[in-house]
């Protein structure tokens, strides 16, 4: 019992040593200032400990939740998709062959009648393709 509290005393003794050996190399001037600044500088380190001691002592809340459900994963998830299109799906059976009289309300001429105008169209754009080459 008796070493334990010299050897207390003894590191006591060099702390108070140390740093009267501190304050005197500091100005009487700036001595505040510097305690002030060393007193932050302690208090924010003990700070940060604390806060990074405190942040990773917490488990995760998405991991509390996914351990404890016992949720099947097919209820999680989407179904997988399949590797293969399906075919295309016709709403009636093609037909082999065409009538004139089954092409005629999906088709329109579309010279009947503007002939001259779509020929002069087709005219003016390849004159004026023609002389941008030339």
């Amino acid at each position: 019992m008796m070493k334990i509290r010299e050897i207390v005393r003894n590191i006591s003794s060099k702390t108070v040593s140390i740093a009267d050996n501190i304050l005197e190399k500091i100005p009487v001037e700036k001595r505040r200032l510097y305690l002030l600044a060393m007193g932050g500088l302690v208090f924010l380190a003990i700070s940060l400990t604390l806060v990074t001691i405190a942040a990773h002592s917490k488990t995760p809340p998405a991991a509390v939740m996914t351990a404890g459900t016992g949720i099947p994963a097919d209820e999680l998830f989407y179904p997988a998709e399949p590797d293969f299109l399906p075919a295309l799906l016709l709403e009636r059976e093609p037909r082999g062959n065409w009538t004139i009289d089954d092409l005629t309300p999906f088709w329109q001429d579309p010279l009947k009648g503007h002939e001259d105008e779509w020929r002069e169209t087709a005219k003016a754009v390849i004159d004026k393709l023609m002389e941008g080459v030339q």
